[in-house]
């Protein structure tokens, strides 16, 4: 065989075994290189999100005594039971800040909560409440005009559509108390809805009953939340 073609076979069987060993060994570890490259990539992603969820915790547990007051506050509005003894504590604390005094305060039954659905604020009916006139044998067309406007504020505080919701509850309370003048009875209603313990829906009548006296008439919700 002449010695030209045992080169050339030699040379073909080396690219051969050249080209086997490319595709057998050197592609596979490549293709595993690529693999792996994407693999710590998505890792260096996974880690840098968890990072950041662990900033943000850091971050949160040094405010932690700042959320904890917030959510305790929160709960002394709304607590978990009735606590109905609280309602009490804020309206004699109102009685006694404002100087009127309390002839009652009645809790009704405690009952499913209600949503309502028409525009309604009770806060500011009761802030706009004006005093009704002592009785008058004669009265004046103004007079007649005030108590239009009054029986309009408690129809609109008590309109709209209520639907229930489950899993909370609320207590309706009236009270009663006798203010020497508008501004102690004003005053009285500011108290009521400062707390703690959330009072809300307030709506409020008052009639002049005597020279300085004014009977004042609130009738207000409180709520419970077992849920939380």
């Amino acid at each position: 065989m002449p010695k030209h073609l045992v080169t050339a076979l030699g040379l073909i069987v080396s690219l051969g075994v050249i080209a086997l060993g490319v595709f057998l060994v050197a592609l596979p570890l490549y293709f595993q290189a690529v693999g792996v490259d994407g693999q710590t990539a998505t890792v260096a992603n996974t880690n840098a999100i968890y990072q950041a969820q662990v900033d943000h915790l850091t971050a949160e547990e040094e405010n932690l005594e700042q959320i904890n007051a917030e959510v305790s506050g929160l709960r002394s509005q709304i607590p978990a039971t009735a606590q109905l003894d609280d309602v009490f504590e804020v309206v004699g604390r109102a009685a006694e800040a404002s100087g009127v005094s309390l002839t009652s305060v009645t809790a009704g039954e405690q009952v499913l909560f209600t949503t309502r659905t028409g525009v309604i604020d009770g806060d500011a009916a009761a802030a706009a409440v004006a005093p009704a006139p002592a009785p008058d044998p004669t009265p004046s067309a103004t007079e007649g005009a005030a108590d239009t406007t009054a029986g309009a504020t408690t129809d609109a505080a008590a309109g709209g559509g209520i639907a229930a919701a489950a899993g909370r509850q609320q207590v309706d309370f009236v009270i009663s108390a006798s203010a020497t003048d508008m501004a102690q009875a004003t005053a009285f209603l500011d108290a009521l809805r400062a707390g703690p313990r959330l009072l809300n829906s307030i709506t409020a009548t008052t009639t002049q009953s005597g020279e300085g006296t004014f009977d004042v008439q609130i009738t207000a919700l409180t709520f419970m939340d077992a849920e939380g």
